[in-house]
């Protein structure tokens, strides 16, 4: 698919762009091609999960989910590749896949202690309820976890007067 503006008037004979009319008239089909140009690529591109914006409806029907009033595209189309991929063994990648869906953020395993960290920027609550239920379904069952909320751990820091960092620890059991 062309990548550039249409012209339709580099087709023709050059003696043809001459006459002013003539120009005109291929200005306003020019014109009319590159809007169609447009609406092929837009059409296309809700075609495919990861660049879709007002077919993400049809998507989201399709594998049954039900997106938020304020979800933007970026995150209601991570959630939807999220569920394409569907079940999968349980790796650090695929961990990491689930947390990067709702922020920043990476799982650290510690499997000689039989449980990993999860760090990440997460603050929507209804985010975090989303993320900890993928989380519990995918982890191993015997591997505990430890959840850091918060930025100080990818290098910024926030500051409230006493140096210290803003990062939280919260308890997420099974139940």
């Amino acid at each position: 698919m062309r990548t550039t503006p249409v012209n339709v008037q580099r087709y023709l004979p050059d003696f043809l762009a001459e006459d002013p009319v003539f120009t005109l008239l291929q200005g306003a089909l020019s014109w009319e091609h590159e809007k169609l140009r447009l609406e092929i690529i837009d059409m296309t591109k809700q075609l495919f999960a990861s660049s879709a914006t007002w077919g993400l409806d049809d998507w989201e029907r399709v594998y049954n989910l039900s997106p938020g009033t304020n979800d933007t595209y970026e995150y209601r189309r991570n959630k939807l590749l999220e569920k394409i991929r569907g079940a999968r063994t349980s790796t650090v990648d695929a961990m990491n896949q689930i947390v990067q869906t709702y922020g920043a953020g990476y799982v650290e395993e510690h499997n000689d202690l039989y449980y990993f960290n999860l760090y990440t920027t997460c603050k929507d609550a209804g985010m975090m309820q989303e993320m900890r239920k993928q989380i519990l379904t995918s982890k191993p069952a015997h591997l505990g976890m430890n959840i850091y909320t918060g930025y100080s751990w990818n290098g910024h820091i926030n500051f409230d007067g006493t140096y210290t960092y803003g990062s939280s620890n919260m308890e997420w059991s099974d139940g």
